[in-house]
């Protein structure tokens, strides 16, 4: 299991060349500024580039210019739901293969169709940081 920052050069993907060699890219997504701020806050303590987004539909704009290595995404957000953008991205070729970790305050639940994984606010951040990870490493050849 990874436990800190990628080595340079590790992750591989058609748009390296968007960011620093080496430093996972991931985009979070959450109609709430605080909690985009707190992820902003540890992805970076792990080394991770991190783009903001207020809405689905932002998202997906955004990760077909700069696809990322991962997405944090909310479930329950207003318009276009974190389960709408995970089935809109396991429909798109682009963007198919981009883990998606969908997060949410409803321990009840299920997980959704298509998603990397889920995780529940209040967040743990052990459990969310080893995700995070889990999910980058999916991208990395040979997994």
């Amino acid at each position: 299991m990874l436990s800190g920052p990628l080595p340079t050069g590790a992750i591989t993907g058609a748009r390296e060349r968007d960011r620093a060699v080496g430093d996972p890219y991931l985009l979070v997504v959450d109609d709430d500024p605080d909690v985009r701020t707190l992820l902003r806050i540890v992805l970076a303590k792990m080394g991770c580039q991190v783009r903001e987004s207020h809405s689905g539909a932002q998202a997906l704009d955004l990760a077909r210019r700069r696809p990322p290595d991962a997405m944090l995404v909310d479930l329950w957000m207003p318009g276009m739901s974190g389960a709408d953008v995970v089935h809109t991205m396991g429909t798109d070729p682009e963007l198919a293969g981009i883990p998606v970790i969908v997060a949410t305050g409803d321990t009840e639940a299920s997980a959704v169709p298509g998603a990397f994984a889920t995780v529940t606010k209040p967040f743990n951040l052990d459990r969310l940081r080893r995700t995070v990870w889990r999910a980058i490493g999916s991208r990395l050849p040979g997994n």
